[in-house]
């Protein structure tokens, strides 16, 4: 069965241990339309990418870790 996640006050989800980073549409990768569907997550307004897909993961979770509202979760 699968088990959606949420961590603390972080928009970071966590779904049978993978970890999916949150975008708005506005602020989606530029090679987007080349990810593998089965690798994104849309819940409302919000679209999820599992964290091996994106190229630049490091400095995207460092951003979220230094951020105020993901204080309390740090990804690794």
């Amino acid at each position: 069965m699968n088990k959606l996640k949420f961590k603390s006050n972080s928009q970071i989800l966590k779904l049978n241990n993978k970890i999916y980073i949150p975008f708005l549409i506005h602020t989606l990768p530029n090679y987007f339309h080349k990810i593998n569907p089965i690798n994104i997550i849309k819940i409302n307004t919000t679209i999820y990418i599992n964290k091996t897909e994106i190229k630049n993961y490091k400095n995207i979770i460092n951003l979220l870790n230094s951020s105020n509202i993901n204080s309390n979760y740090n990804i690794k």
